[in-house]
């Protein structure tokens, strides 16, 4: 008996034990998924990419641009890991009472993300130009949308002074859309020259939650007069999204330098197909993706006062 009895009470210690255990280690899983769950839950801009995917996708412990490496020293890094949660939980619309002037880009929230908030002429630009384009959402944890704004920074707006409502011009307000893990936002680019931002705005149809992106874009010196007057013309690469290769085609209304250069989201140079002196005509050239990773990149065509650039997807 007193064996049996010693041997009861030996098991009820050790379940005592790998209970107590299994409590500590369900609290402590919890602990740790919590903040994984808010920091990969919601979106960014990836098409023109923003301060803060750029910053993230350049390391945030060791960034490469001055912008963001400045972003680093003045806010540390968690912002970066939280790259998809730049949002305001109950903001229900009211975007500016909210979000105020010179923190736009923080998405009203100066303290975690200020560091983006900076006033400063070289945070990474996406070359872009006059006319059609599409802004891209990346999103993490799908919602459903009651609207996006994409706004652009108005002609006189300059990257000395501070993103405010006031600097913005409304480029289009969208209806509702289902969840989606990626949302393609179609505008019209005015007229510009040299950098300006692309401001997106997403607010949540079933919940006042909403969400900022900032997104700085460059449109060289050519104003809308040089295209319209240009009978030069570039075309979508084919096919797109594509694994292997595709063909860009473009056509030069006389004999001329021409540059058709690839870039990433983060700007950066990853190849040049065309450098050099082209007859009149017809032309094409080869994306070869055998040494890309999968994701966005820019194809940027110049030819003498003529500047295009466009998005291509590699998916393998």
């Amino acid at each position: 008996m007193k064996k049996k009895t010693l041997k009861k009470e030996i098991l009820n210690a050790i379940n005592y034990r790998l209970n107590k255990w299994s409590l500590r280690v369900l609290v402590c899983i919890t602990l740790l998924l919590t903040p994984l769950q808010f920091i990969f839950s919601h979106g960014t801009v990836t098409n023109p990419p923003s301060r803060v995917w750029i910053c993230f996708e350049e390391n945030p412990e060791n960034p490469d641009s001055p912008a963001c490496i400045a972003g680093v020293a003045s806010h540390g890094t968690q912002w970066l890991y939280d790259w998809p949660a730049i949002l305001q939980p109950s903001v229900d619309g009211n975007h500016t009472q909210y979000v105020m002037d010179g923190n736009l880009a923080s998405g009203g929230d100066p303290d975690k993300y200020g560091g983006m908030d900076q006033v400063r002429d070289d945070w990474i630009a996406t070359p872009v130009a006059p006319g059609p384009f599409t802004v891209t959402w990346t999103i993490t944890a799908p919602h459903a949308t009651l609207y996006y704004d994409v706004y652009i920074t108005k002609t006189n707006w300059t990257p000395n002074q501070p993103l405010t409502w006031d600097s913005l011009e409304l480029l289009v307000r969208t209806g509702e859309r289902p969840l989606s893990s990626s949302d393609d936002i179609d505008v019209i680019l005015p007229e510009r020259t040299g950098r300006h931002v692309i401001y997106s705005v997403w607010q949540r149809s079933l919940s006042p939650e909403a969400f900022y992106s900032t997104s700085d874009v460059d449109f060289g010196t050519l104003s809308v007069d040089d295209y319209e007057e240009s009978s030069i013309g570039l075309k979508q690469n084919y096919p797109n999204p594509f694994t292997g290769t595709s063909t860009i085609e473009y056509n030069l209304n006389q004999e001329a330098n021409v540059s058709l250069k690839v870039y990433n989201i983060l700007g950066q140079e990853i190849s040049t197909l065309v450098n050099g002196i082209q007859s009149k005509g017809q032309h094409k050239a080869i994306v070869n993706s055998e040494n890309m990773s999968n994701g966005v990149y820019f194809y940027v065509f110049q030819s003498e006062n003529f500047k295009e650039t466009r998005r291509m997807v590699i998916q393998k």
